[in-house]
């Protein structure tokens, strides 16, 4: 199984998110690396990339843009973009 680490600049992002948003990102980087992070949320045809953007938050105000490293089953977080409260 997967897991997932804030790196470098995100961690320092996720530093000024409020308490709420830093649990929707946990919950969300979760369920990415309990399946296979390449498919989750994959739009059919979308190729596979090692590095993908997703939304996340209740109504999507965050963007999340992670690495998929299947050699060490590593999801490294490298920015995080907020744009609600």
């Amino acid at each position: 199984m997967y897991r997932w680490e804030l790196d470098g600049a995100a961690r320092l992002e996720t530093e000024s998110l409020p308490p709420h948003v830093r649990k929707e990102l946990n919950a969300f980087m979760e369920a990415v690396v309990i399946v296979d992070p390449m498919e989750y949320q994959r739009y059919p045809g979308e190729p596979d990339k090692p590095m993908r953007s997703l939304h996340f938050g209740q109504h999507d105000e965050g963007l999340v843009t992670f690495l998929i490293y299947p050699p060490d089953e590593l999801v490294p977080v490298v920015q995080i973009q907020w744009l609600g409260d």
